[in-house]
């Protein structure tokens, strides 16, 4: 299965580290990507930071720069509503990073009369910002969000995350997203594909949800590996499963080390 990969994508919160923690056999796994000349791109559905905050934490936790690249779901927020909404005015929840980095991508944001509402992970999140995009949605504003987790692991325990708050504006409005940007949506990893330069027959997902990261790799005919290190419990993996599932990344380093030794 890894003899012809190149590029290896994999998700972040729950695959790689949990909190502030990396998870087991983590750094051996960014380092064998490399010994064996692949490229390793996180790809999360986290819009709570920009990419650039990201690669301060994997940092800070002591994985080198040279390992690894960050692909997120707000940059396909971004580049979404550029492609397809151009010139379009935006009510956006986010973070204070990731409206800067929304700003600076050149998308117009407004508080008044939106053409859309663009939902993403917002840990700064208040009651105003909820009653601003509901009043906004029932005057029909177009709605995307950028991804559909109900909830965000942390070491604490799952929070909740962009789903969650889809269910709430459901209940209040009516309205149901009209684009959801992330995994599993397909769209997002072949983005990344395009930009990296690769086919999905070269690439391996991995991640530690059913329902986003490996509904997405095989929505994207890429092959995919659950991790049991995150969300997903042996008992939630489905009888005749189309996937690999090994316990954390750890494990996938040794298959690599395995595998390019033949």
């Amino acid at each position: 299965m890894l003899k012809n990969k190149k590029l290896f994508i994999s998700d972040m919160d729950g695959t790689f580290y949990l909190g502030s923690k990396l998870l087991t056999g983590s750094l051996d796994f960014a380092t064998k990507v490399r010994e064996i000349g692949g490229k390793l791109v996180f790809l999360t559905n986290n819009s709570s930071r920009t990419p650039e905050e990201y690669i301060r934490k994997l940092l800070n936790m002591g994985i080198d720069r040279s390992l690894f690249e960050v692909y997120t779901s707000g940059e396909a927020t971004i580049r979404f509503i550029k492609e397809h909404c151009s010139g379009a005015s935006v009510y956006l929840i986010a973070t204070p990073s990731v409206e800067n980095l929304f700003i600076e991508s050149g998308i117009r944001l407004v508080n008044e009369r939106p053409d859309a509402v663009v939902l993403t992970y917002d840990t700064t999140l208040d009651y105003a910002k909820i009653r601003n995009a509901a009043l906004f949605l029932r005057a029909g504003a177009k709605y995307i969000a950028s991804h559909p987790d109900f909830n965000c692991p942390t070491e604490l325990g799952p929070i909740p995350d962009v789903g969650s708050l889809i269910k709430l504006f459901e209940a209040s409005t009516g309205r149901v997203p009209d684009h959801i940007i992330g995994k599993p949506d397909p769209s997002i990893l072949e983005m990344l594909l395009k930009d990296y330069g690769f086919y999905p027959d070269e690439c391996v997902i991995i991640g530690d949800r059913l329902y986003t990261d490996i509904e997405c790799g095989l929505r994207a005919n890429v092959d995919a590996i659950l991790v049991l290190s995150g969300e997903t419990t042996p008992e939630m993996v489905p009888e005749n499963h189309e996937f690999l599932v090994i316990d954390n990344v750890g494990v996938l380093a040794g298959m690599i080390t395995e595998e390019f030794a033949v």
